[in-house]
């Protein structure tokens, strides 16, 4: 078989192999030679030659005994998923993930209320307080001081949303690889594992992003006169086509850091390799993945306005009584919380296909190996040189800290 033929054979400079891709010589996977086994059967072993008897121990000698071995558990059977499976399969993982999502879920909403809840609840202070003053705030301004607390606010928010979506995915793709792999991963070890990976989950984004969102701009700027009023519905269908055109290589990046254990680089050379196995698998993933986020946008957009309107409905708002204002302040907490558990189920939802089709062409499972039990990663050993698990860690506490003080800071340069 032909270098080709052969996407991800022995180890690369940038991490452990991954086993070897069944791609026939057109680059499409032979189903029928995968189906039983991932690697090719061992050698038949010949008969041993008979052996003549020996004289036994003398008297009162006693014969040595073999120490006992264990039995090797045996790796878990990774089926093969047909392309036209996959959004299918990919479903059905997330369904019986659903008790260990459900807990990465509230992991990110708390992120993003110690984050953005700040923000929000700062905003809608201000709101409140310039209708009740008749907006004389908006007239003169917040002042230097005033403005400074809500940049950092804003700032703070910003970071939050940033961290929530990178291990929103790194953790969708850690709990969603151990179940398919047979093997589930605890929410802690799966958050172990995502907080190793988190800035090469950050710079693998941007090595597969770029590439697009170029080709897009470019596409964009070029189809984008010749349907006039229409542009904007052109460019969700060109965004697509281009998406589907150039991402399929990338589609395997951000699976192959995290699952694969290589770095960034070599995760998007060998996502290219991956590529060629299955092209329109790779296809559906990136074009999947950009029509998921985009749908739930537009219903993020739409539950928005349903929350607004149902507050209305009920007498809540900035000019409400003191009840109604306490009412309508838990409903921004609670909004906000659910925005990231919001925000997890969707990252969750769009690398489903990714991690379903790259573990069943590669079955490289070496990233979650480091966060099992034994493992170099194991959140519970004690290691010289690294911090013990923290479920919210030092940084994130300070982070939740200065959010409240920049909040009631906020509030007081706005009442005074």
């Amino acid at each position: 078989m032909s270098e080709e033929e052969r996407p991800l054979v022995g180890p690369g400079p940038g991490g452990p192999p991954w086993v070897p891709l069944p791609a026939g010589p057109t680059g499409t996977v032979e189903t029928a030679a995968v189906a039983p086994a991932v690697a090719p059967p061992p050698p038949a072993v010949a008969p041993a030659p008979p052996v003549l008897a020996e004289p036994g121990p003398g008297p009162g000698a006693t014969a040595p005994e073999a120490p006992p071995t264990a039995p090797l558990a045996p790796a878990p059977d990774i089926p093969l998923v047909s392309t036209g499976r996959l959004l299918a399969t990919s479903f059905e993982l997330l369904n019986r993930s659903g008790a260990d999502m459900r807990r990465a879920s509230f992991y990110i909403g708390l992120i993003v209320l110690g984050t953005v809840g700040p923000l929000a609840l700062a905003s809608w202070g201000m709101l409140v307080i310039d209708i009740q003053s008749g907006f004389e705030r908006i007239d003169t301004g917040l002042g230097p001081n005033g403005d400074a607390l809500f940049a950092g606010l804003g700032l703070l928010a910003f970071v939050g949303l940033v961290v929530g979506i990178v291990e929103s995915r790194t953790l969708a793709i850690t709990v969603l690889g151990g179940r398919m792999a047979g093997r589930p991963v605890s929410t802690r070890r799966a958050l172990a594992r995502s907080r190793r990976m988190f800035w090469s989950a950050i710079l693998a984004a941007i090595l597969a992003g770029i590439p697009v969102f170029f080709a897009q701009g470019v596409v964009a700027e070029a189809v984008g006169p010749m349907f006039g009023q229409a542009a904007d519905a052109a460019s969700v269908i060109t965004s697509t086509l281009v998406t589907a055109l150039i991402g399929g290589p990338f589609a395997y990046v951000m699976a192959g850091v995290v699952l694969g254990d290589v770095d960034p680089f070599e995760a998007l050379r060998r996502s290219f390799r991956v590529f060629r196995a299955r092209k329109l698998a790779a296809a559906v993933v990136v074009v999947f993945e950009a029509i998921t986020a985009l749908l739930v946008l537009f219903g993020v957009s739409a539950g928005l306005d349903l929350v607004i309107r149902l507050f209305d409905g009920l007498g809540l708002g900035p000019d409400a009584g003191p009840v109604g204002l306490a009412a309508t302040t838990i409903g921004v907490v609670a909004v906000t919380f659910a925005f990231g558990t919001l925000l997890f189920t969707v990252m969750a939802i769009t690398v489903a296909p990714q991690v379903v089709m790259f573990l069943s062409l590669t079955h490289a499972t070496n990233g979650l190996d480091r966060v099992r039990e034994g493992g170099s990663d194991d959140p519970d050993v004690r290691r010289p040189g690294r911090p013990r698990f923290r479920w919210l860690t030092r940084s994130m506490l300070l982070g939740f800290v200065l959010g409240a003080i920049g909040l009631a800071l906020a509030l007081s340069s706005v009442t005074g």
